[in-house]
């Protein structure tokens, strides 16, 4: 296994790890650590080497999406306003941090099952197929406004639903 393989497989275990962790009273510290980690596993997504899978469908295990416990984590700083495409004139639209970061996790970690069991080719083709796509379009939404969130709008001990937190 090379070692943009195992960086990635770190990176989507490291985050894996926060998202299982978030509580319902870190929000800031959440969107903190993810926006350190985000740009990372952005990166190593785009350095995994080219490779052809073995089976079509990873067939994973369904794994269990995270937005409904993050939405309630973010509360009133869930959802925020893009340009989709920004080479085409189009409206803005609403985007959630809770959808980017649910995406992400589960087109992350439901190949890590094929990866697990053996199946590499499988996992890496899924990873890089979605840090160019699906993914990586969410990883870099969330990433301006998790930017914007926690050095702007998000004070740091902010609690979904306490009314003297923001």
């Amino acid at each position: 296994m090379t070692t943009d393989i195992e960086t990635f497989v770190a990176l989507i275990r490291e985050y894996r790890a926060i998202i299982d962790g978030a509580d319902g009273g870190a929000a800031h510290a959440l969107l903190r650590r993810c926006a350190i980690l985000l740009p990372r596993i952005y990166a190593a997504g785009l350095t995994l080497p080219d490779v052809e899978p073995e089976q079509e469908s990873i067939n994973a295990p369904a794994v269990e999406s995270p937005m409904r416990r993050l939405g309630a984590l973010f509360g009133r700083y869930d959802s925020y306003l893009e340009i989709f495409d920004p080479y085409q004139e189009n409206e803005p639209v609403r985007g959630l941090i809770s959808d980017d970061l649910a995406d992400i996790y589960l087109e992350l970690v439901e190949p890590l099952s094929a990866f697990e069991a053996g199946r590499i080719q499988d996992a890496v083709w899924n990873w890089k197929f979605s840090s160019r796509g699906h993914c990586g379009d969410h990883i870099v939404d969330a990433m301006r406004a998790i930017h914007r969130l926690i050095h702007v709008h998000m004070p740091e001990n902010y609690v979904a639903g306490e009314k003297d937190a923001g």
